[in-house]
């Protein structure tokens, strides 16, 4: 099951959301991924609720997701040459939205779902079962030095 929204987040929304990642809290490396060397590790920063809310990104989400199961916001901040993996996220459905206000073509950069490519489109919500296998294809050194995407986790019913 993949989705993708184009056009559900009004620019000044996207505006809002990405001056609230510049002024985001960073981490080095992944809490789910702790084997990968220190010199491979990725940037991110965590979510409340209350800075999804604060964004204007919930109320966008909220058309297309319920939050009575919201487990966890992550903001991926990925740079040229990052070390990307391919992964799952199981027992969630997962909603990604690709916060960089401008991506050009060459820039790359893209989601990869089960070998399929999706373009890293500005505003574009994706949503997926975390149980299928992703990973980010690299964006190039021509482009920007940072790509950001929330990524928003909802846990699964067992039966789902």
């Amino acid at each position: 099951m993949i989705k993708i929204y184009d056009n559900l987040v009004p620019l000044h929304t996207q505006q809002i959301v990405y001056q609230a990642i510049e002024s985001s809290l960073w981490e080095i490396g992944w809490e789910d991924r702790p084997d990968v060397s220190r010199d491979r590790t990725n940037i991110h920063s965590n979510w409340s609720l209350e800075d999804l809310k604060r964004s204007g990104l919930y109320a966008c989400v909220e058309n297309i997701q319920s939050f009575d199961n919201f487990n966890k916001c992550v903001v991926n901040l990925t740079k040229p040459c990052d070390y990307h993996y391919k992964h799952t996220h199981w027992g969630t459905t997962l909603v990604l939205y690709y916060a960089n206000l401008i991506w050009r073509e060459g820039w790359d950069g893209e989601t990869i779902i089960d070998g399929k490519v999706y373009e890293y489109t500005p505003g574009r919500l994706l949503m997926m079962d975390g149980a299928t296998a992703h990973s980010i294809k690299p964006q190039s050194i021509i482009g920007p030095n940072f790509r950001f995407t929330i990524a928003m986790f909802f846990k699964k019913e067992l039966n789902q």
